[in-house]
């Protein structure tokens, strides 16, 4: 499976924590912002999540950790094994965090009542804690109001799981528009958002809505992720935007790349999308 590492390397910020703050040094530098989340997920034993909050420690130690913000998924955390562990080795990593913004990653529907419950009362102790939120969920309206009506930062995607027509839009046109609603909530009430889309024709929606709303471009940010569309966050911060890049780094980027490409066919065709769009060039924003 060593073979899938150099296609995995565009994506993934290194196997070690030394490598991956290369490229964040070097993303900085050129003016972009950055989100750092180590590879890992649904851990099976208290050692494995003790193990995964040490390392977020050891990263909180850096020289380079000021300028950095934070990932975390709950499931790494223990959040299968325990809840009171991984409420834990959150609230520790939060505490060495507090100069930091941190945000919990979103996973599958099975978790997703416990992670915004877990968000929102872990806030009230650690305002530096945000939130992601899956666009492509029915919920995900109602999840914003309450992120919102507790002042808590959220990041918005369109959502890379498998899920059922029963809880979740299928078609890309209605996720589209979800998302496009949801964004616009959050750009008239949120609190530093990140609009988390390599879709051009959302982020052009994006565009076009705080220019009629007279909304400060510094008053959120698009999110993207490391390696994809290239061209796209070079654009976008040319154009003014804040951008931060999303920065996946670790031992366990095998099994991340393989469940992301897995679990959707829709993941492998984005990869394959933007790797076209990315040499023919930005076609939709202007």
């Amino acid at each position: 499976m060593k073979l899938l590492y150099p296609l995995a390397r565009r994506y993934i910020a290194g196997e070690d924590i030394q490598t991956a703050l290369q490229s964040i040094n070097t993303l900085q530098s050129e003016g972009f912002l950055t989100t750092l989340d180590i590879l890992g997920e649904n851990t099976t034993n208290s050692d494995q999540a003790i193990v995964a909050k040490q390392e977020y420690l050891q990263l909180l130690a850096t020289q380079m950790a000021g300028s950095m913000d934070f990932s975390i998924k709950l499931t790494q955390m223990g959040l299968d094994i325990s809840e009171s562990l991984c409420k834990q080795n959150v609230k520790d990593i939060l505490t060495a965090a507090k100069h930091h913004t941190a945000r919990f990653d979103i996973e599958g529907s099975l978790y997703t009542q416990r992670t915004i419950q877990t968000c929102i009362e872990l806030h009230r102790d650690h305002k530096n804690l945000g939130q992601a939120v899956q666009a492509y969920l029915h919920r995900t309206k109602a999840d914003i109001d309450d992120l919102i009506h507790n002042r808590i930062s959220v990041r918005l995607c369109k959502g890379a799981y498998k899920e059922p027509p029963s809880i979740a839009y299928q078609s890309m046109d209605n996720i589209r528009e979800n998302f496009r609603a949801l964004s616009f909530t959050l750009l008239k009430s949120g609190f530093q958002p990140a609009i988390a889309t390599h879709d051009e024709y959302l982020i052009q929606e994006v565009m076009s809505f705080i220019a009629k709303e007279n909304i400060d471009k510094h008053s959120f940010y698009f999110e993207l992720l490391y390696g994809v569309r290239r061209d796209l966050h070079r654009y976008l911060l040319q154009k003014g935007y804040q951008v931060r890049i999303y920065v996946p780094f670790g031992k366990s980027w095998l099994p991340y790349t393989l469940r992301r490409l897995s679990e959707r066919k829709e993941n492998i065709i984005f990869v394959l999308k933007h790797l076209f769009r990315e040499t023919f060039g930005i076609r939709k924003l202007r």
